[in-house]
């Protein structure tokens, strides 16, 4: 055999065994890239009204396959009964944020929750009176949460900023696996995580540097025991929110918290 012919051997076998098979992943790859950044009109869930007169909203939204019926809206309707005294007197406006329709695919959900919660941050930056938001955010949710952070900074720098993650994905646009990781809680003045360590999902089951995280996985009990780990802090948060027992930036003294520090993982026993 000639060293010609070994030559095209060795090619014909580089095509049959590593591009041809390779071809179909990377049409696929850039078939799902171009369907998530695909432009879309999220006007339906980012354009909500909002009274003249609020100076303190909340937000809270679901992750992915979820509907607010799981969590949030229970969230809201706590929180609109201004357990904490400091809200007593506030003009105050809560929002459980239905975005299923665009939360029910993995490959989908992070890119377009970062785009709805930069409009819905854009739309409140917009608000005369408001002074203070505090956005929560479950699972993929987290990308609502943190566009919201992002879209009201760019707007008015001065409002006051807390966010909430519940057992945040940390994987954006199905490629960047520690997106959440190294942004989640970096924009807020204030920042605190809830997670549980037997989540195997990216982002949820670690620390993060930006935010105060905390380990709620042992405060679940046989009472509980019907939330999947994945679902399980926002079941606690609900619980540890009506019993004021997580720190609330606005209008509070939240000096008890500065004995932890932000990227370290504290557990709830």
């Amino acid at each position: 055999m000639t060293k010609l012919n070994k030559q095209r051997i060795i090619r014909l076998f580089w095509w049959w065994l590593v591009i041809i098979p390779g071809v179909p992943f990377i049409l696929t790859s850039l078939g799902l890239f171009v369907y998530a950044y695909w432009p879309r009109d999220f006007s339906s869930v980012s354009q909500f009204s909002v009274e003249s007169n609020t100076k303190y909203i909340t937000l809270s939204a679901h992750g992915v396959n979820d509907t607010p019926t799981s969590w949030s809206d229970e969230l809201q309707k706590i929180m609109k009964q201004a357990p904490y005294s400091q809200l007593n007197k506030i003009n105050m406006q809560n929002h459980s944020i239905d975005w299923q329709n665009y939360a029910n695919n993995v490959f989908l959900c992070s890119v377009a929750g970062k785009k709805i919660g930069n409009e819905i941050g854009k739309h409140l930056a917009k608000q005369p009176n408001l002074k203070a938001i505090h956005a929560i955010g479950h699972s993929c949710g987290a990308f609502v949460t943190f566009g919201i952070c992002e879209g009201a900074r760019a707007i008015n720098p001065q409002l006051i900023i807390q966010t909430t993650y519940l057992d945040p994905v940390a994987v954006y646009s199905g490629i960047f696996w520690h997106y959440g990781i190294d942004n989640f809680g970096s924009c807020a003045d204030f920042s605190d995580t809830y997670i549980d360590t037997r989540d195997t999902v990216p982002g949820s089951n670690q620390a993060l540097p930006n935010s105060y995280t905390f380990d709620v996985t042992y405060k679940q009990t046989t009472k509980d025991a019907q939330y999947p780990p994945h679902a399980w802090p926002t079941r606690f948060y609900i619980n540890a929110y009506k019993a004021k027992r997580v720190p609330l930036f606005y209008k509070a003294n939240i000096g008890k918290i500065k004995k932890f520090k932000k990227g370290e993982l504290y557990q709830f026993y």
